[in-house]
């Protein structure tokens, strides 16, 4: 069972950024037989939620719903071939960890290179060729999710606290939390859990617009993201 909200304003135009996009931990309650299912690779009985958010922290799709134990990949494969999943037009672009493919509409890092902002602290060193320059750059974009979601949890004691509701209305619990949050975002600017959030350093379509229908890593979209990690070198190099 899953529940699922779409809409905010990601961007359309061509090759753009259109969001950061990430999975989460939730813990649930099951009945004892369903456990096994829900549990993930560090024994947490929670469902693995599905967030894309813009650059101002408000959330443009949530999916909630599916067992801990379902890989973050399998859960966006299947989502955008629902009738009412993910929208990615043609040419735009989330930003996504490496536990997503680098394929049509999802962009991830360079393996193997400095990632997480973490590495890049004080003593590290600068960048050292367009693929660690990249990798900065990225994270510090992609970590947008991060916060959004840290802010979610710290928000909403109800995602912490035991529930006895059935796993589908627990699901919707949490799409309840994500739209609120976003109310508040809009009608709050000066809302005082933005001061609060840690730092966090760890590692529905439109019509008449062409939309992407599967995520296969191809060697195309690499070669774009190689030209987008030269334009970014080129420009720091030239700064001096």
């Amino acid at each position: 069972m899953t529940a699922q909200i779409q809409g905010g304003s990601g961007s359309r135009s061509p090759t753009s950024f259109a969001g950061a996009l990430d999975g989460t931990f939730i813990d649930v309650r099951v009945p004892e037989h369903e456990k096994g299912r829900y549990r993930t690779r560090k024994g947490q009985v929670a469902v693995n939620v599905l967030g894309v958010c813009n650059a101002n922290m408000q959330f443009i799709f949530v999916l909630s719903g599916w067992e801990g134990s379902v890989a973050d990949g399998r859960v966006l494969r299947d989502d955008i071939h629902r009738p009412n999943g993910l929208r990615v037009p043609i040419r735009n672009y989330y930003l996504c960890d490496n536990g997503y493919a680098n394929a049509d509409g999802f962009l991830t890092p360079y393996r193997g290179v400095r990632y997480h902002l973490k590495e890049w602290g004080r003593g590290a060193g600068g960048p050292q060729n367009k693929e660690e320059l990249f990798n900065l750059k990225y994270s510090s974009a992609r970590n947008v999710i991060e916060r959004t979601f840290g802010l979610l949890k710290i928000r909403w004691g109800i995602l912490h606290s035991q529930s006895f509701y059935p796993i589908h209305v627990q699901s919707k619990i949490i799409i309840a939390c994500c739209l609120l949050h976003n109310f508040i975002w809009n009608e709050m600017p000066e809302d005082p859990l933005k001061l609060e959030l840690p730092d966090t350093r760890e590692a529905g379509g439109e019509a008449g617009v062409e939309c992407i229908s599967s995520i296969e890593g191809n060697p195309v979209w690499s070669a774009r993201r190689d030209e987008l990690a030269f334009s970014i070198y080129n420009e720091w190099m030239s700064r001096g």
